[in-house]
């Protein structure tokens, strides 16, 4: 599984907090998204613009990639002032169907060209927020190859569908698990935050945080947009695999080859019948810790050098 994306984490900072900006990199995200979206107020959007190209390099100190989320009402204005070396992709919101990301996609590469930048190196993340977004996912998926993760925003969706927030139900079982579905289905990867931090979006406690993350993992998200700093740590933990974990499926393997040279295709292991499916499994588990590792790795030798 060589080329793993390993994007647990994605912090959202608003593209004209100056602070925010040029501290981000030290929070340990995977990556960090420029808001030039909901974060910047109507009347900051044309000098929020101009921040963008400049904001890159810092975002980036920490080996953190670095995304834009730009507004769907000035797209093209918007995609001008983002695609620069260095941008990662782009996060595009409010998107509903196939044509908003061909849309999006043509601009993109109109400016990379101009700009020389390699054609198809800008990747875009879909955000989903309407009842027509869920519905038409799969041609959303398929509309272009830059589309590389995928995710619910899901306060907007409640609003779509009409519905009231209560903390005690959640009303989008059926939209993650169906995003989840699809994304891999279409090799790419879901992402997003399980009900209530999903639609809550504030600060809470790493235990908090950590306990829903581990639950989107478990729905099959493959990380999260954070939008506070507090949240990198414990989302980065909980889409890591442990070190019991990893030391569980050392073991399944070493005694699943030993089963195989023996001449058998199970083996007990702890109690439990150890055979192809399970293997494979494990293979998959000890490649994303050592992708997660060397990731943590990368961004650890950024630091130091950033100071």
């Amino acid at each position: 599984m060589s080329g793993i994306l390993v994007r647990r984490s994605n912090l959202l900072v608003a593209v004209d907090d100056e602070d925010g900006v040029a501290g981000a990199w030290r929070h340990n995200a995977d990556a960090i998204t420029l808001d030039l979206e909901e974060s910047v107020h109507l009347e900051d959007k044309a000098r929020a613009r101009t921040l963008v190209k400049a904001a890159v390099a810092p975002a980036a100190r920490g080996a953190a990639e670095v995304f834009v989320r730009i507004n769907d009402s000035s797209l093209t204005e918007d995609l001008e002032a983002s695609v620069w070396p260095g941008v990662k992709g782009i996060v595009l919101p409010r998107v509903e169907s196939a044509a908003d990301v061909a849309e999006a996609a043509e601009v993109i590469t109109g400016l990379e060209r101009e700009r020389a930048i390699g054609v198809g190196a800008i990747e875009i993340i879909v955000q989903l927020e309407s009842a027509p977004g869920v519905w038409n996912i799969r041609h959303i998926l398929s509309a272009s190859p830059r589309v590389r993760q995928i995710g619910l925003d899901e306060r907007d969706l409640a609003a779509s569908l009409g519905i009231v927030a209560a903390p005690e139900h959640d009303p989008f079982v059926y939209a993650r698990g169906r995003v989840a579905v699809e994304a891999t289905a279409a090799k790419a990867s879901a992402v997003g935050m399980v009900w209530p931090l999903s639609v809550e979006r504030g600060t809470a406690s790493a235990a908090a945080v950590h306990a829903a993350a581990t639950r989107a993992r478990n729905s099959g998200m493959k990380g999260v947009i954070c939008p506070d700093a507090s949240w990198v740590a414990p989302v980065n933990a909980a889409f890591t695999p442990t070190e019991e974990l990893v030391t569980w499926n050392r073991r399944v393997r070493e005694a699943f080859a030993a089963g195989v040279a023996a001449g058998t295709a199970s083996v007990p292991l702890d109690g439990r019948m150890i055979d192809v499916p399970v293997d494979e499994w494990a293979i998959v588990v000890l490649e994303m810790a050592e992708a997660c590792a060397r990731r943590d790795a990368e961004k650890e030798a950024a630091r130091k050098r950033a100071g």
